[in-house]
């Protein structure tokens, strides 16, 4: 009996050996059949620093004919059979889907960050939470503009689940519809530091409890992506226009604005990022009625050619908001990939004429539009899907032209990016004031 089981541990070693070699002379294999180089040797041709490291693994998971073969038909089976929406989505009710980043966002706890010193044996360690690090920077950021004379107002968005717990799963129904997220706390804490904020989370759970005008039953939120719908972002643009008012920050009215509707077929970005073969099938395009704002004289509210890439500055005059914003901010407003939705034909009619080149869902009708309609006075903007963070303010900092004149900065961000933004709370400088 001893020695059967030696033959079935060794048979069972030797079997999981072979189903871990198989992957990589597999690969060598299907690229020396091809006249490709061998991936696995770039390990060979780099310093091992971390950074080449990932580039290193990043490579092999991009290129091995497993992830681009197998795993699609994996994937397909799984969610077929079990429902299995993979490592981005999370399956809800009434054929909702929710980005797991956000609802991980509200129910871990916040971790520590350590700031390694020099040396640890001669001073201490310096930790402190996510939100505290993310707190430091928004003081940072408010003392870095008040020294030019410029206010800010920051605009945590609320991630989906925030909005709509009872969507996400059934033991919410019934209840009230509204979590207590942990920006809250964020709010009440740079509310004590003299930082304006604009709190959607009540603003939404009213909306949602009560209506608010044209709000009243309006889904906030769309049932396939992260992002708000356009009757949700309107109300956000409309909050902000409000508290820029008490604040004795908003511009005087110079523009009359027009409007008008128009329809979209948009599939949400978080089929796209599950990346599963026939979702689509399951899940197919929201139709969603959008209001795009125009300028009489100038058309659509979009970037030019001449614009940097995620830049929209007002043609023909100054402006004194300047909005920093992540994909929240895009949405309905900027150019977006062909995969996420079918564009109508009035939404290529812009002042630039470039149909070919810009691909507008719809066009000037997202955030950024529908708060110079509510301000009457148009706006400037940086964008940066999920870099709200940092690169935004790292694409300021090499844009001086654009906070020249400027009276207030509109700091929008996600809320999941208080503990997931990408790069970190970096503290970066202003740009030099031009003369």
């Amino acid at each position: 009996m001893p020695n059967q089981n030696r033959k079935t541990e060794l048979v069972l070693v030797v079997g999981f050996l072979a189903v871990i070699a198989s992957v990589p002379i597999t690969q060598t294999g299907l690229e020396l059949s091809r006249h490709q180089r061998v991936q696995f040797t770039d390990v060979f041709r780099y310093r091992p620093t971390a950074s080449n490291l990932r580039q290193f693994e990043h490579t092999l998971e991009e290129k091995s004919w497993f992830q681009q073969t197998l795993r699609p038909k994996m994937q397909w089976l799984y969610f077929k059979v079990l429902r299995d929406t993979g490592a981005k989505g999370v399956s809800g009710n009434g054929r909702w889907l929710f980005y797991r980043p956000d609802l991980r966002y509200l129910v871990d706890p916040d971790r520590l960050e350590t700031k390694a010193s020099a040396s640890k044996w001669v001073e201490p360690v310096e930790s402190r939470s996510r939100r505290e690090s993310v707190e430091r920077a928004i003081l940072r950021v408010r003392d870095q503009l008040k020294e030019r004379g410029i206010a800010l107002l920051v605009v945590p968005v609320p991630g989906k689940p925030s909005v709509y717990p009872d969507r996400v799963t059934r033991r919410e129904a019934g209840k009230p519809q509204h979590v207590q997220s942990p920006t809250q706390k964020l709010i009440e804490t740079l509310r004590r530091e003299g930082v304006p904020t604009v709190d959607l989370f009540s603003v939404f759970s009213s909306a949602r409890t009560h209506g608010r005008g044209a709000e009243t039953n309006a889904q906030l939120y769309l049932a396939c992506d992260t992002h708000w719908t356009p009757q949700g972002a309107q109300l956000a643009a409309q909050s902000v226009a409000a508290q820029l008012r008490e604040m004795e920050c908003a511009p005087t009215p110079s523009k009359e604005f027009k409007n008008q509707p128009v329809s979209i077929a948009r599939w949400g970005d978080i089929l796209e990022m599950m990346q599963i073969p026939g979702a689509r099938e399951d899940y197919p395009a929201e139709k969603v009625a959008c209001t795009q704002v125009l300028d009489p004289s100038t058309g659509l509210l979009v970037p030019t050619a001449s614009d940097r890439p995620g830049t929209y500055r007002y043609p023909g005059q100054g402006t004194s908001v300047l909005v920093l914003g992540d994909s929240f901010c895009r949405i309905y407003q900027f150019p977006e990939p062909q995969s996420l939705g079918d564009a109508p034909a009035t939404a290529a009619s812009g002042r630039t004429g470039e149909t070919s080149v810009k691909r507008l869902l719809p066009g000037s009708a997202g955030f950024i539009s529908h708060l110079a309609l509510a301000l009457k006075s148009p706006v400037d903007a940086i964008v940066s899907d999920g870099g709200a963070s940092t690169d935004v303010r790292r694409k300021l900092s090499t844009n001086p032209e654009i906070l020249e004149g400027k009276k207030v900065v509109v700091w929008e961000f996600v809320e999941r990016d208080i503990a997931l933004g990408q790069q970190g709370w970096e503290d970066v400088p202003l740009p030099t004031k031009l003369d």
